[in-house]
């Protein structure tokens, strides 16, 4: 679990670096941000209905917003969707 929610980390960072759409950046950054609190939930091995609640709200987030590449959009999914199969 640990290296899917770190790879899904990682590929938001290199979309982030690499997009060329201003307004995507702070998507991408809020993206992140909310990432670490669930990483560090994973960490310390937080109850599992805390996880969940904080997994169900980064997908909400991630729904709420538009990313227009659909490249990044399709390659950070598929690793959150990696991810969240493990809960």
């Amino acid at each position: 679990m640990r290296k899917e929610l770190a790879d899904y980390i990682l590929c938001l960072s290199e979309c982030l670096t690499h997009t060329k759409q201003a307004n995507e950046r702070q998507y991408y950054t809020m993206y992140l941000a909310d990432a670490a609190v669930i990483l560090a939930l994973v960490e310390i091995e937080s109850d599992k209905k805390v996880l969940k609640q904080k997994v169900d709200n980064h997908e909400r987030l991630i729904c709420n917003t538009w990313i227009t590449d659909e490249d990044d959009y399709n390659s950070f999914y598929a690793a959150w969707d990696k991810f969240k199969q493990l809960l």
